[in-house]
């Protein structure tokens, strides 16, 4: 059969003209990258969201590192909205934004809950923002453990443990704690909750006396915090903006551009890779008798630990 020249021609155009949009998406996408020139004349303010459970701090990390390293970038926004979450993850968050306000103001802007984990984060910052409602405090340290050997005994199952040392298996689900073990893990909450303490303490300005009758993993609200030194000022995102332009020695007419991280585009490679991972491990994870998700590689965290929760 005769190829017709026209259809043909307009093939090739078709071709060229698909590869020239693609040319051009990913050179504006560069461009676009340059901050500077998005600012239309007012200055940039970063903002680092900090939602959900906190259960891992790479995210922050690496979007404060970017703010912080971005010289069109004047001060930086941390929105919270969490109730809490994993120790070290917090407590690494909390040591960045301590780092980055040496280099420019960071402004803690509190949403629905910025509660334990999320109030820890927020202490690092030059001023806390919260709205009136938002339930914040929880200052506290948890860890949370469950004695099954009623129920492994009713369900006629039997689970051993064969361990290095005494201590190795505190907390196993299979029978109850000693005295002794019970002890070792209250030091070690104790120990947990002190460094709580003393971060609270030193982000606020306040003694810690002053701060230990709040202490004792209570909830507050924005207002209630506020009348007890652990707030600076009520409001939503608009109030934190101003108080950035204040730290940041910004003219108060000056438009503020809020520069959000970009989100990280996911190659059809990696989303297709991943949903097999995924259906892989919860196949295991089915045959091994487990509840479903358990095998998810971007499932919750299932072991115990310290939790600012």
């Amino acid at each position: 059969m005769k190829k017709n020249p026209l259809v043909l021609l307009l093939a090739i155009s078709g071709v060229f003209f698909a590869l020239f949009l693609l040319f051009v998406f990913f050179t504006m996408g560069n461009i676009v990258k340059d901050r500077s020139l998005l600012a239309r004349g007012g200055v940039s303010v970063g903002v680092v969201k900090v939602h959900d459970v906190i259960m891992d701090s790479e995210k922050s990390l690496k979007q404060l590192k970017e703010f912080e390293e971005d010289t069109s970038i004047k001060a930086i926004i941390v929105r919270i909205d969490s109730p809490g979450g994993a120790v070290g993850p917090s407590q690494e968050i909390h040591d960045a934004i301590k780092r980055v306000r040496k280099m420019k103001p960071v402004v803690a802007s509190f949403e629905s809950v910025a509660a334990s984990g999320g109030y820890y984060i927020a202490v690092a910052a030059d001023r806390i923002v919260s709205n009136p409602g938002t339930l914040t405090g929880s200052i506290g340290v948890i860890m949370n453990m469950a004695n099954l050997s009623e129920l492994y005994k009713w369900a006629k199952v039997e689970r051993y443990n064969i361990k290095s040392g005494k201590f190795k298996d505190v907390g196993a689900d299979t029978r109850a704690m000693s005295p002794e073990e019970r002890e070792l893990v209250q030091n070690l909450i104790d120990n947990v909750y002190n460094q709580f303490l003393k971060a609270v303490a030193d982000g606020r300005r306040l003694p810690v006396d002053s701060v230990k009758p709040y202490a004792d993993g209570r909830i507050l609200s924005g207002e209630q915090a506020m009348a007890v030194g652990l707030v600076d000022k009520l409001g939503g995102i608009d109030v934190a903006i101003d108080m950035v332009k204040e730290l940041a020695k910004i003219d108060a007419k000056q438009k503020v551009n809020l520069v959000f991280p970009e989100p990280k585009r996911r190659s059809l490679l990696e989303v297709i890779g991943q949903g097999a991972a995924d259906s892989l491990f919860n196949a295991f994870a089915q045959r091994l008798g487990l509840p479903a998700g358990m095998g998810s590689l971007q499932g919750p965290a299932t072991q115990r630990g310290l939790f600012f929760l």
